[in-house]
């Protein structure tokens, strides 16, 4: 608030989600989007993904299998579930991995089993049951590599975040910015004002915002260095 004023300038009110707030200026209502931009990191194939996009996917599916075929186990027996991100299709991997806890639980034997499901080394362990808690719990970790090259991985987390937002948010009331906040301590507002001079994109959004994890704002131009 303090970029565009403060309290006397601007208010703020939530959002439907999208957008995640409203910002009333004056006689204008603007719609903001909210996003993190976070380090990139590569799949064998050297493509970019969103790390937390995919542990959610993880999560939530030994949630489900907590859920759907914990109560199912014998009473003196846990599992123990490895899933590595990403899968390739989401759908199928879980389909598969459904398919092979409910093979597992039927007739549990302790140990460690393992499976290349969708390009995901996962394994299940049948262990003891030590406690109350969560009949099938589990892990998400990763197969991953990093680049050293700050600007590009700017560029890459920018041109990734702006498409998948303006996609999400073309269908609403305009004005719309677009606010992203920066979790990658790497890149800075000046690397990140690089980046985009780099990119060409087309997008929903009326302007485009660098919000640091000091609070410190920046406004970013797409395509073009400013003379």
């Amino acid at each position: 608030m303090q970029f565009l004023g403060g309290p006397s300038a601007v208010s703020v009110t939530a959002g439907e989600n999208p957008p995640d707030l409203y910002l009333d200026l004056a006689t204008t209502r603007v719609g903001v989007e909210v996003t993190r931009l976070p380090e990139p990191m590569f799949d064998p194939n050297g493509t970019s993904f969103n790390r937390a996009t995919h542990d959610t996917f993880a999560i939530r599916l030994l949630n489900e299998l907590d859920a759907n075929l914990g109560p199912l186990l014998p009473g003196n027996v846990s599992l123990y579930v490895v899933i590595r991100v990403p899968v390739g299709d989401g759908a199928r991997f879980r389909r598969s991995l459904t398919d092979w806890v409910r093979e597992i639980v039927a007739a549990p034997e302790l140990g460690t089993r393992e499976r290349q499901i969708e390009c995901s080394k996962t394994k299940i362990s049948v262990i003891p049951r030590r406690s109350a808690g969560k009949r099938i719990a589990g892990l998400v970790t990763t197969n991953i590599f990093f680049s050293h090259d700050i600007l590009q991985n700017a560029r890459l987390i920018l041109e990734d975040r702006i498409k998948t937002k303006s996609a999400l948010c073309s269908e609403l009331t305009k004005p719309i910015w677009l606010a992203m906040l920066n979790d990658y301590g790497l890149a800075d507002a000046d690397c990140y004002e690089e980046a985009s001079w780099q990119l060409k994109l087309s997008h929903c959004f009326e302007r485009l915002f660098i919000v640091s994890d000091r609070g410190v704002v920046s406004e970013l131009v797409l395509g073009r260095k400013p003379a």
